[in-house]
């Protein structure tokens, strides 16, 4: 069975994969929308996605920006 941690930890690894695999970098954002769309096709929801991305931005790891955008703060953990 699988816990809420670990399906945290799963989402949360499949995004910092996919933000290696756009090329993503601190200080340059990229849109929300280059990276919902392979993280859905993961087989994650929105509300799973957004709940990462607001635990990732409190803990100062990205910054939600104006315009639907996110900048990497710190380099993509693996």
């Amino acid at each position: 069975m699988m816990t809420t941690q670990n399906r945290y930890d799963e989402i949360r690894a499949a995004f910092f994969e996919v933000l290696q695999t756009l090329g993503v970098e601190p200080g340059k954002p990229i849109s929300n929308y280059d990276i919902g769309p392979p993280m859905v096709m993961r087989g994650f929801t929105q509300d799973e996605i957004v709940h990462v991305l607001f635990s990732l931005q409190t803990r100062k790891v990205i910054a939600l920006l104006p315009g639907n955008r996110i900048e990497l703060l710190e380099p993509a953990a693996k």
